[in-house]
């Protein structure tokens, strides 16, 4: 039947047809995907909610069970301070509820059973509930927390996904299908011209050139269309990389902040020095959660072709000797010692700030991983119509696998270093590099050391 259909067409009506219902095919198992994606997502956002909100509860209950003088009056202390709006929480053992604030959720299934599950849905007159129980044995007896909340915005969520997938695909069909229409015509234009110009050739007696011809044309249209799948598919797979290297790195900091919170808050009457050192913590990941987000928004601006430079005439031998002096202080906690060596006047014309990040990462990194009493050592060399910096540390060197993997994002070859970043300053040192029209890389590495050449031209013309 579509065979008989397409017969009937012009081979540009065809491509077209073909392609839309490939798209369409497509784009229903995109929007199919998204929506039960973010079902999926909602569902583990309630989770992960409800799991520490239950761990919470144990630790207040816990806490409570050394203080008061029966375990009935513990449950319901514990259940007065972990009320939550919008939340169920019941403490229950073998014999029945202890202290429950149910909020509006009704259940049928046995909780306090050993052979109950611990996460389930329950379908209650009032919508769907996610249920989660935490057994908790003590040497009195044993526990089962209950924590629940309603699924509605998680199911609101998949909804809007859902409508926005029906408005969306629809749009997006047309727009394509126009689009593969003239893509089709652009496509085959040269086509029409290779059999017009084999036409005129024919009665010459020259069809095999105009055939050759065509070919070569067919070809080179094939090459270029594989080219720029090629390139779109790499793009694809950067930014998925980076989009789950980013997840996995800005989750760490921003689970600490909320678990110091949780703990900090769930229990009235803490002294001052318990919310000073949880304010402590958290203003630690909270700084290190800016530097994160300030190298990625750096990384991102630089991928979209987004980042202006500021080019000014400077002097790139007093930048050197700021930065040195920046980095002195993490130097002589480490027992390190920074030695630099450039001429009295060295000019350039580039942006000083990320000139100035790129050096800083380099030193920071270098002091990181040198050992404690060797020394850091920076060389400024200008040589002819480029200059070199070299920095030297006194580390453990640099495998030969990884000396180009080391400028990947979020690469750390120390595991016991993580901690101390993200993997993003040696990734943003070469991009600021190759901005001004320069290199970054490692000139050699061994069990002495390392060192980092950046190399620079000289002859950029101000303006």
């Amino acid at each position: 039947m579509i065979e008989h259909v397409l017969g009937s067409q012009s081979l540009r009506a065809r491509l077209t047809i073909w392609y839309s219902l490939v798209l369409v095919t497509v784009l229903g198992l995109f929007g199919a995907t998204v929506v039960w994606q973010q079902g999926r997502i909602g569902m583990r956002r309630v989770d992960r909610e409800l799991d520490a909100l239950a761990a919470t509860l144990e630790n207040v209950l816990r806490d409570e069970l050394t203080e008061m003088p029966t375990p009935e009056a513990a449950a319901a202390e514990a259940q007065r301070t972990m009320s939550v709006p919008g939340r169920a929480l019941a403490i229950l053992d073998t014999r029945g509820v202890m202290a429950a604030h149910w909020n509006g959720l009704t259940l049928t299934e046995a909780i306090a059973d050993g052979n109950a599950p611990r996460a389930w849905t329950a379908r209650t007159p009032g919508g769907e509930w996610r249920v989660h129980v935490l057994p908790m044995s003590t040497d009195r007896r044993t526990f089962f927390l209950l924590a629940a909340a309603p699924l509605a915005d998680a199911l609101r969520e998949q909804r809007e996904a859902e409508e926005a997938m029906w408005v969306g695909i629809p749009i997006v069909l047309l727009l394509a299908a126009a689009g593969g229409l003239w893509l089709a015509s652009v496509g085959l234009r040269p086509i029409t011209e290779m059999a017009r110009r084999a036409e005129a050739l024919a009665p010459a007696g020259v069809e095999d050139l105009g055939e050759s011809d065509r070919r070569d044309e067919l070809g080179q249209l094939a090459r270029a269309f594989n080219g720029l799948v090629t390139r779109l598919r790499q793009a694809l797979q950067t930014q998925r990389q980076f989009m789950a290297d980013a997840s996995h790195e800005l989750r760490t900091p921003v689970s600490v902040i909320q678990s110091t919170a949780d703990v900090t808050l769930a229990r009235d009457g803490r002294g001052e020095s318990d919310y000073r050192e949880a304010l402590a913590i958290a203003g630690v990941e909270a700084r290190r959660l800016g530097r994160l987000v300030d190298d990625m928004l750096v990384l991102a601006r630089a991928d979209a072709g987004g980042y202006p430079l500021r080019r000014v005439n400077l002097y790139l031998n007093e930048v050197v000797s700021e930065c040195q002096r920046t980095v002195d202080i993490l130097a002589r906690e480490r027992g390190v010692t920074i030695r630099s060596s450039a001429p009295d006047e060295v000019p350039f014309y580039g942006d000083e700030g990320l000139l100035r990040r790129m050096l800083l990462n380099l030193l920071q990194n270098a002091v990181t991983y040198t050992r404690a009493g060797g020394a850091v050592n920076v060389d400024v060399s200008p040589n002819g119509r480029y200059l070199s910096i070299r920095v030297t540390d006194e580390g453990p060197g640099i495998p030969d696998g990884d000396r180009a993997r080391i400028f990947d994002r979020f690469v750390q070859l120390d595991s016991a270093r993580h901690g101390a970043g993200a993997g993003l300053g040696l990734p943003i040192a070469r991009w600021i590099a190759e901005v001004h029209g320069g290199t970054l890389d490692v000139e050699e590495s061994g069990p002495r050391g390392s060192t980092f050449r950046i190399q620079l031209p000289l002859n950029v013309a101000s303006v």
